[in-house]
């Protein structure tokens, strides 16, 4: 069963140019094997999942047309997602100041405790597919059946491959990137925003190591709640009540009267570079995709809710206090960041993050997009947040 989910059902459809044949087979013409995304390896498409409940996917940056044999230059792993749900009038930058509350240490190790990332060094696309399909099957054995888990994690799978290849041959034409705005089952929102994190991955890639052009505008200090314990502890810390996306669609996912929902998918991404054994490329980032519930109609409350994407924001952590560096921020990121960006011709060094450079207290970056009239707009350098503990 193992071996006919590997050879039969990881095969993503991402679209060629023109179309790619669904049946695996090698084809002759050198103008019908062209894509914008390559695939992890033989027999996968351009994403699979990792045994965490994660993805793994490959990526173009550089927009330009490749084999599909070709070995991606870089690829990008993703968390298991979880949902943050949240007030309409909290946007996801205050998410970041209110993360920020708890202090440096401890908000590096709720994240990476809540959403951790299989370590991939030194696997193969194949054996990161294998043991994602072969979790997939020994954890749905309890709960749903084994054949209904690998079948819905095949489906989860494609649909991730079509959504990094959509409208992408467009917006690297025309500059201008368009977004379909049917609205979205929540199982869909990280789908749709993966290419908007593919590239502001890149532009996190460059604030990691200190060539980015556009510095933060000030800097401000941590969001707390208002709720707190006897012991201290701010109960409206965005990551107090995290939930998993599984669970989610599970126990919420209907609609219902009253106030539509406003819901934040937050995921860690890593990037990785497949030629180099998949060798981390940089630090990790979060991301935080907003989505704000679709109109309901009255006569439809017992459907599933359907959400339109607002905006995405990215962030990570400076060590600037001279304690040591972590995980999150080690000069080995730094170099691994530099040295790609530099490689593939990403490395123009801007004002080189002088204002970052002279500070002495340990800050949180952050980037933001938004999508206004139905297009994704430039991502922005949002204030650095600043830690007090």
């Amino acid at each position: 069963m193992l071996e006919d989910a590997e050879t039969n059902a990881l095969k993503s459809n991402q679209p060629e140019i023109p179309p790619l044949r669904l049946d695996g087979g090698d084809d002759s013409s050198e103008a019908e094997s062209k894509v914008y995304l390559s695939d992890l390896g033989k027999g996968l498409g351009c994403v699979v999942q990792t045994r965490d409940g994660g993805y793994l996917a490959a990526t173009n940056p550089l927009d330009t047309v490749v084999s599909r044999k070709d070995t991606p230059k870089l690829a990008m792993q993703l968390s298991k997602p979880l949902v943050l749900q949240t007030d309409k009038s909290i946007n996801g930058f205050e998410l970041f100041q209110r993360m920020a509350s708890i202090g440096f240490e401890e908000l590096c190790s709720q994240i990476l405790s809540l959403m951790p990332l299989d370590e991939l060094l030194g696997k193969t696309a194949e054996q990161v597919a294998f043991e994602g399909i072969a979790s997939a099957i020994i954890q749905g054995r309890d709960k749903e059946g084994a054949s209904s888990s690998a079948a819905r994690t095949i489906a989860a799978v494609k649909t991730m491959a079509t959504a990094t290849s959509a409208g992408r041959k467009e917006r690297i034409s025309t500059g201008i990137w368009n977004v379909n705005e049917i609205p979205l089952t929540a199982e869909e929102i990280l789908a749709f925003s993966l290419q908007k994190i593919e590239a502001m991955a890149i532009e996190a890639l460059k604030i990691q190591s200190e060539m980015a052009e556009e510095e933060a505008p000030f800097d401000v200090s941590p969001l707390a709640g208002n709720a707190s314990t006897d012991s201290g502890k701010d109960q409206n810390h965005p990551l107090a009540s995290t939930i998993s996306l599984e669970d989610w669609i599970k126990n919420y996912s209907l609609a219902s009267p009253g106030n539509p929902a406003t819901i934040a998918i937050a995921v860690v991404v890593q990037l990785r570079d497949p030629i180099r054994r998949y060798e981390a490329v940089g630090g990790p980032v979060v991301a935080l995709v907003h989505a704000t519930q679709a109109d309901i109609e009255e006569d439809n409350y017992d459907e599933e809710k359907k959400f339109k994407v607002t905006s995405l924001h990215m962030g990570g952590m400076k060590a600037r206090s001279g304690r040591k560096r972590n995980t999150w921020d080690s000069e080995r990121q730094r170099l691994t960041a530099m040295h790609w960006l530099v490689e593939y011709g990403h490395g123009k060094t801007g004002k080189k993050g002088r204002h970052v450079l002279s500070k002495r207290q340990d800050l949180l970056w952050s980037i933001s997009s938004r999508i206004m009239a139905d297009m994704w707009l430039k991502p922005m350098r949002n204030p650095d947040v600043k830690f007090t503990e």
